[in-house]
């Protein structure tokens, strides 16, 4: 099966009889338009404080449940409180988002 998503090897030529080969064209085509990198995953939160570290550049999504506070923490360690008791959250790799909850919320990350 081909990785229709992997990058080109170097042994791969650009062209092929004057047209840009079928394994280029899909890469470059498919950075050009941003196609995202995986599927949505659903976070399932355990125990209230639950805190969810991003395993990629993308977007927390936190909706509904009983939820009291949501902070932030980049590799600091120090969280920041949001304001916020859901929403979409842009995170990068590595950052933290800790979720204060009664009632467990809907988690969902989609990677960018």
């Amino acid at each position: 099966m081909t990785a229709r998503r992997a990058i080109p090897t170097y042994e791969q030529p650009l062209t092929v009889g004057g047209n840009m080969s079928a394994s280029w064209r899909r890469w470059l085509h498919d950075t050009e338009v941003g196609t995202p990198p995986s599927n949505e995953a659903a976070i399932v939160p355990t125990a209230s404080p639950f805190t969810y570290q991003a395993t990629a550049r993308g977007y927390l999504i936190i909706s509904g449940g009983t939820v009291s506070q949501i902070a932030y923490a980049r590799t600091t360690g120090v969280f920041y409180v949001t304001g916020q008791t859901s929403g979409m959250f842009p995170v990068s790799l590595g950052d933290f988002i800790k979720v204060t909850y009664s009632g467990a919320p809907t988690m969902v990350f989609s990677p960018s």
